[in-house]
């Protein structure tokens, strides 16, 4: 794993890596599409330098997370436009910072999407945003969840952290 110099990039690196997604430092265009952060070989590269926030490291995180194994498997490039996804990679993210005890001004900062703020208060107040998504793969459950679910673990606690099928 590489070295990184923010303390707050350091332990989410070390947080994704954990769950088995690689990240290694490294250099990203200039055009990517966050700054300085790139999935590249069904990982990440990271460039700290550029990287506008760290928590953007854990939604790009997100995004291979809930990709099936094939399309994790080696994915490079730009990612297809997918709101149902997009909505998981928001709930995955909320649960990786409560259970990884990451900030989530941190994860949802300010300049994230244009509603930070929102997805913050949001989620702290019980609201639906991809949890459902999240227990279709069989990820976590909701706590109104059918029994057919039962044995999963209630959002924001989750069985996996990495979509299988």
């Amino acid at each position: 794993m590489a070295a990184f110099s923010d303390p707050v990039l350091t332990k989410i690196v070390e947080t994704v890596t954990g769950l088995g997604i690689p990240v290694s430092a490294g250099t990203v265009p200039d055009d990517a599409f966050l700054a300085g952060v790139e999935i590249r070989g069904g990982g990440l590269v990271v460039e700290e330098a550029k990287l506008g926030h760290p928590g953007d490291v854990l939604h790009e995180a997100a995004h291979l997370a809930v990709m099936t194994p094939a399309e994790r498997d080696g994915f490079t490039g730009a990612l297809p436009e997918d709101p149902a996804q997009e909505m998981a990679c928001h709930a995955w993210c909320y649960a990786a910072a409560k259970r990884f005890d990451l900030p989530l001004e941190t994860v949802f900062h300010d300049a994230y999407k244009g509603g930070g703020p929102a997805l913050r208060e949001a989620f702290e107040s019980g609201g639906l945003i991809g949890q459902p998504m999240l227990q279709l793969w069989e990820m976590t459950r909701l706590p109104n969840a059918d029994a057919s679910f039962d044995g999963l673990p209630v959002y924001p606690d989750m069985a996996k952290w990495l979509r299988d099928a």
